[in-house]
């Protein structure tokens, strides 16, 4: 990306974080602290991501936090916009608010399950959002099972179009779309028998599962063990967001909040020795790959010779 093109996508980034804060601080006031906590961490957080991003020239996470500012931004337009239609200030508690707003999303039926089903398609194939912002509000909506088997329906349609466009429109479409040092990267880590390293990819939040789902079309992975492997790995992780996010497991409140407060030191601190340790997992990877081939040749090789003679 251009000098010029990142920091137009760094100007409207910091355009998107001050208008949640300042949106929060004059248009939320009927809203309790830990929402405005919250928006204005969201906030603060994403101009200090773009700016990191932006200096260090990860020009991919800078999109992908422009993405999430966005959707921050759309989602803090609705609940003003429905705050002031369905006067919500009226109700003193962020739970009575909550659970109005609740009831007006299962008052549109169906219509409510098939757009989440079709944010799921579209988290997976387009965009990039945090698999928390598109599976958690499901469960807070309906019950934690009604949105692990919504979110995983969207979640496995989305994986399905992502490997039909590697198998069948080829790797100048993946390109395309992932990028050519993407593509040629995560192809060089499956290649033709990496299965494996496949299934533990799906399982660590750190790899791209579109880019992963697509190049997977490109390598000759057989569509059953494709399908398969999808099955098995993807609604369990779907049913650990919801659950966990719905308070089903770990309350909100009582013992739940130091538990809470634990697993978010340990998410961060997680997401930041992967990001500062990227270049390593990665060289570990092809070293992984590179021995199991090399292992596999060998064995080949006496094999080779004896059919020589």
């Amino acid at each position: 990306m251009r000098l010029s093109a990142k920091i137009t996508v760094l100007s409207i980034l910091i355009a998107l974080c001050a208008y949640v804060i300042v949106g929060t601080a004059f248009l939320m006031d009927g809203w309790g602290v830990f929402l405005h906590v919250v928006l204005y961490v969201a906030g603060g957080a994403g101009i200090a991501a773009g700016a990191l991003f932006f200096i260090l020239r990860k020009d991919a996470l800078l999109k992908t936090s422009l993405v999430i500012e966005a959707v921050i931004s759309v989602v803090l337009t609705v609940i003003i916009i429905v705050n002031a239609a369905a006067h919500l200030n009226d109700y003193e508690t962020d739970g009575e608010k909550i659970s109005v707003l609740t009831d007006m999303i299962q008052a549109t039926g169906g219509w409510a399950m098939a757009v989440y089903v079709v944010i799921q398609i579209l988290q997976v194939v387009i965009l990039p959002l945090p698999a928390a912002v598109c599976y958690i509000p499901g469960a807070v909506i309906w019950e934690p099972w009604q949105a692990t088997l919504l979110a995983s329906a969207g979640v496995l349609v989305g994986a399905l179009i992502c490997y039909v466009l590697g198998r069948f429109f080829g790797r100048r479409v993946v390109e395309w779309i992932a990028g050519k040092a993407s593509t040629d990267k995560y192809a060089d880590y499956l290649g033709k028998r990496g299965k494996v390293l496949f299934v533990i990819m799906q399982i660590l939040p750190f790899f791209p599962d579109d880019i992963l789902c697509m190049v997977a079309g490109l390598t000759r992975m057989n569509f059953p063990f494709f399908l398969v492997t999808m099955i098995l790995v993807r609604p369990a992780i779907v049913a650990t967001y919801c659950y966990l996010g719905s308070g089903t497991i770990i309350p909100f409140s009582g013992w739940g909040i130091p538990v809470w407060i634990a697993i978010a030191v340990v998410c961060v601190a997680l997401a930041i020795l992967s990001f500062k340790y990227e270049d390593k997992i990665e060289a570990f990877l092809k070293k992984l790959v590179s021995k199991k081939r090399g292992g596999e040749e060998e064995s080949e090789s006496p094999s080779d010779g004896a059919n020589a003679e």
